[in-house]
């Protein structure tokens, strides 16, 4: 594979932070930075990397509370899916808030990002909120919140919806081959372990 990935878990929540490497031409993307976190960006710097993008996998706070700091650092752009924006000015009430930003490309399902040399498709999958996305390059998917190891997203925020997010699980899992499933929070997991043991389908009945 042509992209190393480096995880940093960052901010209260333990969310992993993921930067994509390309070491051919010394690019580099972050999947939802979580905090203005020094040591990614002294990684970033000190390795010489070029800093091409911000791919976000929804809007809540803990996925985006970074993103502000590396976009004014390094002039990136920054995906979202439209749906999810509004988190930026409405975070979760949960005494958090998120320094302003402005996406710079609003991602539509199916469509093919070229960043870092690398072909990255977009899934949308709503359920853990509306404007939830799935990144898949190669054999990695990064899934935000929409898959964890053995479990799946919570849908009790706002925008939340249980159907979607078993509907966006199944999209993900069917998707022929095993993937490497890199999670927002704990540790990953792959399409073959997740068809058999994920309990999403079982609760939903």
């Amino acid at each position: 594979m042509a992209i190393t990935i480096k995880t940093f878990v960052l901010g209260l929540l333990s969310n992993n932070t993921y930067l994509g490497i390309n070491e051919k031409d010394k690019t580099c993307f972050l999947v939802d930075p979580s905090t203005s976190d020094s040591n990614v960006a002294e990684y970033i710097e000190s390795n010489s990397l070029k800093l091409e993008a911000i791919l976000l996998t929804h809007g809540h706070f803990d996925h985006i509370g970074g993103v502000k700091f590396f976009k004014d650092r390094f002039d990136c752009k920054i995906y979202m899916r439209a749906e999810d924006v509004d988190f930026i000015d409405n975070p979760l009430k949960i005494g958090r808030k998120v320094e302003k930003f402005t996406p710079d490309v609003l991602v539509e399902d199916g469509e093919e990002l070229e960043i870092c040399s690398q072909k990255i498709k977009v899934y949308h999958t709503p359920g853990h909120s509306k404007g939830g996305v799935c990144y898949l390059l190669d054999n990695l998917i990064f899934c935000g919140d929409t898959i964890f190891r053995g479990s799946y997203g919570r849908t009790d925020f706002r925008g939340g919806d249980f159907s979607q997010l078993q509907s966006s699980v199944k999209r993900i899992l069917d998707l022929d081959g095993n993937y490497v499933l890199l999670c927002g929070h704990g540790e990953n997991t792959t399409s073959e372990f997740e068809r058999i043991f994920n309990p999403i389908f079982a609760d939903g009945n």
